[in-house]
Parts: C-alpha cells; structure tokens; sequence
C-alpha cells in the first residue's frame, strides 16, 4: 500500500495510530481521534504524530531503539536517546521500505517498522553479505533468513583522479566475491583512511567511515559507520572467505 506523505485516511489513521498504541510505539498523548466527514464527501484526516530525529530523548526513542533492533536493524546501544547511529538504523528502514530517506520517524516510518516487512534476501543457503545498490543498504543474510541489516554508502558515480592521475568513475562493482583480506586498524590509502576494511574485489572493501549519508557518496567502497563496523569485526558474521554478493 502507498502513502501519500503527510497525510492518512481516517480509517487508516485510527488502524495504524492504534497498533502503534498497542505495541507501545506511541504514548496515548500522542494520538487523537480523527473527525469524521458526511457521507457525500470524502477527506483525508492528519492524525498527530511526535516525530523522533536526531535530538531527541525519552521513553519514545528507547522504545523506537528496541524495535529496530528487534526488526533487525543494527542501532548500536538502546538508551533512549537519539544519535547519529539510530539515524542510520532508521535510514536502513526507510530505504528497505522505500521511504524518503530522510532519518526522521514519522507515521509512515513508523507504520513500516510496524509492519515489519524485510528485503527478501537473493540468496538461499550459507552465511552471505548481500549488498543492495538500488536500497543502499548491507544484510547479513544465513540460510535465506535476514540477521541483521545497516545503512551505507557505495559508489557516488562521479569521477575522480587516481593517485597515478587517470580519470576514473566511482562505481561499486557488482557481482559474487568473498573477503579476501582485512585490516584491523584504519588503512591509510591514496584515497584517504578506511577504518578496520574488510577488502572482497580489489581496492573495493566494506569499512567503517565518519560519513555515512543515505545516498551513494564512496570512491566504490562500501560505508558503514564506524561503530558498526567495530561490531562486524566483534559479529561471527563476516570473517576471512565470508561471500559477498552485490546487486543492483
């Protein structure tokens, strides 16, 4: 179903208004009943929502921290206040659900945390790193069954001299690799520092970055930030030989 944003029916209001209620997403402060129109006509009804983004605090954010996590999305530690790492989480929600990437937990984000519908992985059996160029997210997938999902940056697709000055485009390759190489600290290159890189083709690797936007912005690597990518390294998930599998 699609939503348009900003706006709710009224019977779809008072549904996902009260779902969010029963789970607890919502305060009941937070909700009122939506007015209803003669039978001649027919409207649209705003039902009030908190927004949640960076800043904000209390019970609502702790509650939204131990959703994500439960859906799957990796949002670091659970304290009931929002920082740049549940922004990530909630980007990786919306872009799983191909909401406006805009890290902000409105009805409609919140409605699709409710909702709890995963990416379907591409691939059915072992542990695999699946990476969606068109969703700009990472899973860790095992046995078709989605563990954990995170928010990152591939290729920008602009182009940019390489250090023996040649032109060329920043592109993430796609296709199936395994990590062939790691390094447990930053790496410094002729690109700039990758933090603890895990390398699958190349100079490609998944590594950690102060800058994770929600839209492509790499050289070709993958981004997370870097205290996911603290966890990655601490995860059973992604060692030596761990198969990567990058699509459009």
């Amino acid at each position: 179903m699609n939503f348009a944003p900003g706006r709710i029916s009224t019977s779809l209001g008072v549904a996902v208004t009260a779902t969010m209620l029963a789970t607890g997403f919502l305060a009941p402060a937070a909700f009122a009943i939506p007015t209803t129109t003669s039978s001649t006509s027919t409207t649209s009804t705003t039902v009030p929502f908190n927004k949640l983004q960076l800043g904000s605090t209390g019970p609502e954010v702790l509650r939204l921290q131990r959703n994500l996590a439960k859906a799957g999305y990796w949002v670091g530690n659970a304290n009931g206040h929002f920082t740049d790492l549940t922004q990530q989480a909630v980007y990786a929600l919306q872009k799983a659900n191909g909401l406006r990437r805009d890290g902000i937990v409105n009805r409609w984000t919140a409605a699709a945390l409710i909702r709890g519908v995963l990416p379907t992985p591409r691939t059915t059996t072992g542990l695999v790193l699946e990476i969606s160029l068109s969703k700009q997210i990472l899973m860790i997938v095992q046995n078709h069954k989605v563990i954990k999902i995170f928010n990152i940056s591939s290729g920008g697709g602009y182009s940019y001299a390489t250090a023996n000055g040649f032109s060329t485009n920043a592109i993430t390759p796609t296709g199936t690799f395994h990590v062939y190489y790691q390094v447990n600290k930053w790496d410094i290159g002729p690109l700039g520092g990758l933090y603890r890189p895990k390398y699958f083709t190349g100079g490609i690797a998944v590594h950690g970055s102060y800058l994770v936007p929600p839209q492509p912005a790499s050289h070709g690597c993958i981004r997370v930030s870097l205290a996911a990518m603290d966890w990655l390294w601490t995860s059973p998930y992604i060692p030596m030989g761990t198969r990567v599998v990058v699509y459009q």
